[in-house]
């Protein structure tokens, strides 16, 4: 797993410099296909989370209908009949996951047109769907997702930045500017957060719950990053959205829970400090993951981002330190973050619409 968190700036390298030629080229005759107006997006499990990513991305950066959602759901509830024309990016590692596949077959009977976003090209979703996204890179050894997580974001970022072109939506110059520095900016984040993230996990061995606060983009590495937890130690651990927090689950709060606040240099920066300090006067103990300097002077046990420039994809960034501390606690609590118990690769549980 460890292996694999390092090994992200490289497959993000790979990703931009390779992959997306074959993405561009199945953006632009998806969309002559079709001119999808409604960009579905769907995973399982850590899949899911990966499809929220680009999802929120879709909608705010690039000016797209997208919704992101678990594959189950669109077998059971989407599309409607007669609805507007549309896509479905379905994002699995294997390309075998059961909804997944199910879902991906129930658009085909529908007439929406599929994009499998995989590491097998191989696989079930790699040979049915009417496009595959082959990420290129090497898939993870290890049952917990890592890198595949954050490149089968990236692939379909890449993806909706493609067909917000075809469709002749400017897209900011920054963003590919921000495309360009991903992976260094991912080098300098394993190279300066690792040794930090560790020391949090040798400190967090008497911690009985933890709790991810995020926002944006970031409330989707947030359950990400509590799922990370929960797989390699079976810690409880869970997640929400910043300023939902104070609405019911603050009660929760106590000495022995540790909470986690992505907060990203940003607008947001104030009241989500406001809120932190809140946090920390109950008792329970809070570790920022931060690069606002506001943040670092009120809590001195954070986790200090490196400045980035990459503001459109700091969620791909913000990840990685989750990905490590979950690492780090599951082996300081003696676990195999590698084979966790009750997991597999993949699930096959038959579902049907």
């Amino acid at each position: 797993m460890i292996k694999e968190i390092r090994e992200q700036p490289e497959a993000f390298r790979k990703i931009l410099t390779v992959t997306r030629q074959r993405i561009r080229t199945i953006a632009q005759v998806a969309w002559k296909s079709k001119h999808p107006e409604t960009h579905y997006l769907i995973g399982c499990g850590s899949s899911f989370y990966a499809a929220m990513i680009p999802a929120f991305h879709y909608e705010y950066s690039l000016g797209l209908n997208a919704v992101a959602l678990p594959s189950s759901e669109f077998v059971w509830f989407a599309p409607k009949p007669n609805s507007a024309s549309s896509v479905l990016v379905a994002m699995s590692r294997s390309g075998r996951t059961s909804e997944t596949v199910e879902a991906t077959r129930k658009a085909q009977k529908t007439g929406v047109p599929t994009v499998a976003i995989t590491s097998d090209r191989e696989s079930t979703m790699g040979q049915e769907c009417d496009y595959c996204v082959d990420m290129g890179i090497p898939t993870d050894k290890s049952v917990i997702m890592t890198k595949t997580f954050t490149g089968s974001a990236l692939c379909s970022l890449l993806l909706g930045i493609e067909f917000a072109k075809a469709r002749g939506i400017n897209i900011p110059g920054n963003l590919e500017d921000d495309l360009k520095r991903l992976p260094d900016d991912a080098a300098k984040v394993i190279h300066t957060v690792e040794e930090q993230a560790k020391k949090i996990a040798d400190a967090s061995s008497e911690m009985i719950r933890f709790i991810y606060l995020g926002s944006g983009a970031n409330y989707a590495t947030c359950l990400e990053g509590a799922l990370k937890l929960r797989e390699t130690s079976y810690a409880a651990s869970e997640a929400y959205h910043s300023m939902e927090f104070r609405h019911g689950p603050f009660a929760e709060l106590q000495k022995g829970i540790e909470v986690f606040g992505i907060v990203p240099k940003g607008k947001a920066v104030p009241q989500q400090l406001t809120l932190l300090k809140e946090i920390s006067a109950t008792g329970a103990t809070v570790v920022p993951i931060s690069d606002a300097p506001e943040i670092f002077d009120s809590f001195k046990n954070s986790i200090r981002m490196p400045e980035s420039p990459s503001s459109e994809f700091n969620a791909l960034l913000y990840m990685i330190p989750m990905q490590i501390f979950a690492y780090y606690y599951a082996v300081k609590k003696g676990r195999n973050p590698d084979q966790p118990r009750n997991l597999t690769r993949y699930v096959t549980t038959e579902i049907k619409a």
